[in-house]
C-alpha cells in the first residue's frame, strides 16, 4: 500500500464552474478558495478551468498564460492556472486542468475548415446539430490533433499534476473529413460507407476506426503530457454503460489502457426515469476496466445549473460511488454560491467530510465478491438479432378511459431500427442484473469482455453471462472450460450465438447451455403473456409454489432443450390479446438447468431486460434464484435488509479486515429524493475466520455473534451510509 502512487489512492475530486465570468477569480482570495475547497468541500483534486466550457464554444481560448494560443481576454494578464496551483498544492489538493476539447465557436471552425467534424452527407456536424445551442466540434485526425496536444503541453508548463479532456467525442454519422476519409482508405482500401448499413463489412469497420482514432489521440496526448511532467496523469469523458455508446464512439476497454482514470458522467436530469442506483451502475462499470474510476457528478438541478441537488441526492450519489469502488467527483457552479451557499456546500461537506475521515478503509481495498457479471461491450456494439420474428412493432401496454393502445404489430425490417431496439435490449439487461443482484443482496462485480481471457474469471464461481450474444471463439472456449472446471453459468436469450462482430458462426454455447436449437420466437408482447412453472420442484424455484405463472418477458424464443437439460418452466401458449382466456401449456421452455462440472442456467428469453423496466418482483425472485441456484454455495456474505439497502463487500488483505458499505436508498418514492427513511436492524452474516471484533464507521454500535465459519453483525440503525469494519486476527 506504500507504493500507491496519489491517484491510486482514494479521490475526492472537484470542479468550481465560474461559468461565463471567469473574471470572478481574479477578486477572490485564493488562498483561502483553496482552504475552503480542501476543509469545506473536503477534495483532494482539482479540475481548474484550462480552456472554458462556456458559450458561444470558447474552448480554444486558455485561461493561463502562452504565446500559442489565444488568452481568455476578461483574465488580462491574470494567469489563472500558475496564481491558483500554488494555493492547491499548500491544502493538499492536486491540481488538474479541465481541457474543454470538444465545443468551439463557428468563427473558430470557420479559421479552420480542415478541422471540423463533418457527415455523411458533407455537412458540417455543428451547423446541424449547434453544440449547446451554438457552435460545432472539431475531429480527432485532422491536423486539430496538433493543435490539442499543444495546448496539453502549455497546459502543464503551468505545473499541473494532469488534465482531464472533456470530449473529444466522434458525434453520430461522423466523421467523413479529408483526414478521416484518407485515414480509412489506408487502412482498409476504400472510403467508408456513407450509411449506417450493418450488412456491410466495412461499416462495421467504420464503428471501429472512430473507437480506435479515440484511442490513438488519446495515447498521443498522453505523450505530449509526459514530455513536460513524466508523472502527470490524464483522462477523459469515456462514456458509460448505455446501449448505443458506438454511436459517440466510447468504449473504456479502447481507451482505458492510455489513461489513469476511467471517468464518466452520471449527470442528475429531471423529467426523466433516474434509477435507484442510478450512480452504482456507472460505478461498477467503471471500476471493470482495471482502472481507478470516477463517477462524475453536477452538483445541480438537472439542467438549472444555479440551483442545487436536494441535500439526499448529493450524499447518496457519493455514497453509491464509493460503495462500489469509485471515487468521486463534483462540479459546484458559482453563481449558486451566491444564491445558496450553504444548501450547496452542507451536503458535501457532510459526505465528503465522511469520506475524507474513512479513506483509510477504502484505501487498498478488493472486492469480496465471486459473482461475476460480464458487460458485454462487443455485444452492446454489434448485437442485432437474426430472429425475424423478434421484430414487431410492440409498445408497452396502456390502459385509460376505456380505451387500449399497443403496437401496430408490424413487422420492423430496417437494420438501423433493429439495431436501435437491440442496443436498448442491451442496456436495459445489464441494469435488470445489476438491480436484482443487489436488491438481494448478492455481492457482485461488472467484469467487461476481455475478463473472460485474461485470467480474470479466475477469482468468480459463477460468471452472468445475460445476453452476451457476441463472443469470440476463444472467449467461448474460456467459457466453456470454466464450467468444466467447476464454474458456474446464467445465461439468456441468444448469449454466444453470434462471433466478436456480430456475424454468425457455427460456434456458439448452445450445447453448453442446454439447448438443440433455435425455432424462432413468440410474437413480442407486453401483456396477457404468462409462463407456467408447473411442478416447481427443483431448488431453483424454492420461493415458488406449484402451479404459480408468472409473465412472459417481451422477448422470447422457442428453444429446444437438450436432453441432459432439465427443463424448469415452460411458456404458456400465446393468447394474442388482453381480457382471453389462458390457451394452455406450450411445449417450449422457459427456464432449463445442468450439471456437468458446474451448474448452468438458461433463460430462453429476455428475463433481465423484462426485469429492468417492469420491474416485477417475481421475474427478480427468478433471475435471483437462478444465481443462487447456480452458484450452489452460501454466498460470502448474507444480509436481512429491505431491497433498498445496498450493501457491498470489500476485503482489506494488509489490514487483515473486512469492510461492509452499507447505502440506504429507502426515499420517499419520488426523484429527487427529499426525505429518506432510516433502516433498523440489519442482520449481515459474514464468512471469516478469526474476527476480533466490528466497529462503525458512524459510531453505531455494532452487535457481533459467532457462528459457524463466521460472525453475524446486527446493525440497529442505518441513516444514510455507514462503513462496518470487522478485524480480524
Amino acid at each position: 500500500m506504500a507504493d500507491l502512487k496519489w491517484w491510486e489512492k482514494p479521490i475526492r475530486m472537484g470542479r468550481h464552474e465560474w461559468m461565463a465570468d471567469l473574471a470572478r477569480i481574479k477578486d477572490t482570495d485564493l488562498d483561502q478558495l483553496a482552504r475552503d475547497k480542501a476543509e469545506q468541500w473536503h477534495i483532494n483534486c482539482e479540475w481548474i478551468i484550462g480552456t472554458p466550457g462556456i458559450a458561444p464554444g470558447l474552448g480554444w481560448m486558455t485561461t493561463f498564460n502562452t504565446d500559442r494560443f489565444e488568452k481568455y481576454s476578461a483574465l488580462g494578464d491574470f494567469d489563472m492556472l500558475r496564481e491558483y496551483i500554488p494555493y492547491a498544492r499548500k491544502h493538499g489538493i492536486h491540481p488538474l486542468s479541465y481541457l474543454n476539447m470538444h465545443w468551439y465557436s463557428y468563427e473558430f471552425g470557420e479559421e479552420h475548415p480542415d478541422w471540423v467534424q463533418i457527415m455523411a452527407d458533407e455537412q458540417e456536424y455543428g451547423r446541424v446539430n449547434p453544440l449547446y445551442g451554438s457552435g460545432t466540434t472539431l475531429c480527432i485526425n485532422s491536423p486539430w490533433r496538433d493543435w490539442a496536444f499543444e495546448l496539453v503541453r502549455e497546459a502543464m508548463k503551468t505545473g499541473l499534476d494532469g488534465v482531464f479532456l472533456d470530449g473529444p467525442v466522434v458525434y453520430p454519422d461522423c466523421c467523413y473529413c479529408p483526414a478521416c476519409l484518407a485515414k480509412f482508405k489506408a487502412m482498409y482500401g476504400q472510403e467508408p460507407p456513407r450509411e449506417e448499413d450493418w450488412a456491410d463489412p466495412m461499416f462495421k469497420h467504420f464503428i471501429e476506426f472512430r473507437e480506435q482514432s479515440m484511442a490513438d489521440f488519446l495515447k498521443e496526448a498522453g505523450d505530449a503530457m509526459r514530455e513536460i511532467n513524466p508523472e502527470g496523469v490524464i483522462f477523459l469523458n469515456a462514456g458509460s454503460w448505455h446501449g448505443g455508446a458506438w454511436r459517440v464512439a466510447r468504449d473504456i476497454a479502447k481507451v482505458g489502457p492510455y489513461q489513469n482514470f476511467n471517468g464518466a458522467e452520471a449527470f442528475y436530469h429531471l423529467g426523466r426515469e433516474t434509477p435507484t442506483l442510478f450512480w452504482s451502475l456507472a460505478a461498477k462499470h467503471l471500476v471493470a476496466g482495471g482502472k481507478p474510476a470516477i463517477v462524475f457528478v453536477h452538483h445541480c438541478l438537472g439542467a438549472w445549473h444555479y440551483l442545487p441537488l436536494p441535500p439526499i441526492e448529493t450524499k447518496v450519489a457519493a455514497a453509491q460511488t464509493v460503495a462500489c469502488g469509485s471515487g468521486t467527483w463534483m462540479a459546484v457552479f458559482d453563481y449558486s454560491l451566491d444564491n445558496s451557499r450553504e444548501e450547496t456546500i452542507a451536503p458535501m461537506r457532510e459526505i465528503n467530510g465522511f469520506l475524507e475521515e474513512n479513506e483509510p478503509y477504502c484505501t487498498a481495498a478488493e472486492s469480496g465478491a465471486n459473482i461475476a457479471l460480464l458487460y458485454s461491450g462487443q455485444s452492446g456494439k454489434f448485437y442485432i438479432s437474426n430472429i425475424d420474428d423478434l421484430f414487431t412493432d410492440v409498445e408497452m401496454i396502456s390502459e385509460q378511459d376505456l380505451t387500449f393502445r399497443a403496437g401496430t404489430g408490424d413487422s420492423v425490417a430496417d437494420l438501423s431500427a433493429r439495431k436501435a431496439r437491440c442496443d436498448k435490449w442491451q442496456g436495459d439487461t445489464y441494469r435488470g442484473w445489476f438491480n436484482a443482484l443487489t436488491r438481494r443482496h448478492l455481492p457482485f462485480d461488472v467484469i467487461l469482455d476481455a475478463g473472460i481471457t485474461d485470467g480474470s474469471l479466475d477469482k468468480y464461481d459463477t460468471l452472468i453471462l445475460g445476453n452476451a450474444t457476441c463472443l469470440s471463439a476463444e472467449q467461448k472456449q474460456a467459457i466453456a472450460d470454466f464450467v468444466q472446471s467447476g464454474g458456474n453459468i446464467v445465461a439468456e436469450f441468444e448469449a454466444g450465438e453470434y462471433d466478436e462482430r456480430g456475424e454468425d458462426t457455427d460456434v456458439n454455447l448452445r450445447s453448453l447451455l442446454g439447448y438443440e436449437a433455435i425455432e424462432g420466437a413468440f410474437e413480442p408482447a407486453t401483456t396477457e403473456e404468462y409462463i407456467d412453472l408447473g411442478e416447481a420442484e427443483h431448488p431453483l424455484l424454492a420461493e415458488f409454489h406449484a402451479g404459480q405463472w408468472l409473465a412472459r418477458p417481451v422477448n422470447a424464443l422457442k428453444a429446444k432443450a437438450s436432453p441432459d437439460a432439465r427443463v424448469l418452466a415452460h411458456y404458456m401458449n400465446a393468447t394474442g390479446k388482453v381480457y382471453t382466456k389462458p390457451q394452455g401449456t406450450s411445449e417450449w421452455p422457459a427456464a432449463t438447468c445442468r450439471e456437468s462440472g458446474g451448474r448452468v442456467v438458461y433463460f430462453p428469453g429476455l428475463f433481465a431486460e423484462f426485469y429492468g423496466i417492469f420491474k416485477m418482483e417475481k421475474i427478480e425472485e427468478l433471475l435471483a434464484g437462478a444465481v443462487c441456484w447456480a452458484h450452489g454455495k452460501p454466498m460470502p456474505m448474507r444480509v436481512s435488509a429491505p431491497p433498498t439497502v445496498e450493501v457491498e463487500l470489500w476485503r482489506q488483505p494488509e489490514k487483515s479486515r473486512i469492510v461492509v458499505h452499507l447505502v440506504n436508498n429507502t426515499a420517499d418514492m419520488q426523484r429527487p429524493m427529499s426525505t429518506l427513511i432510516p433502516i433498523h436492524d440489519i442482520e449481515i452474516e459474514l464468512d471469516c475466520e478469526g474476527a476480533t471484533g466490528a466497529y462503525s464507521a458512524r459510531g453505531v454500535e455494532i452487535g457481533m455473534e459467532r457462528i459457524d465459519g463466521g460472525v453475524k453483525l446486527t446493525v440497529p440503525v442505518l441513516e444514510l451510509y455507514d462503513l462496518v469494519i470487522v478485524e480480524l486476527g
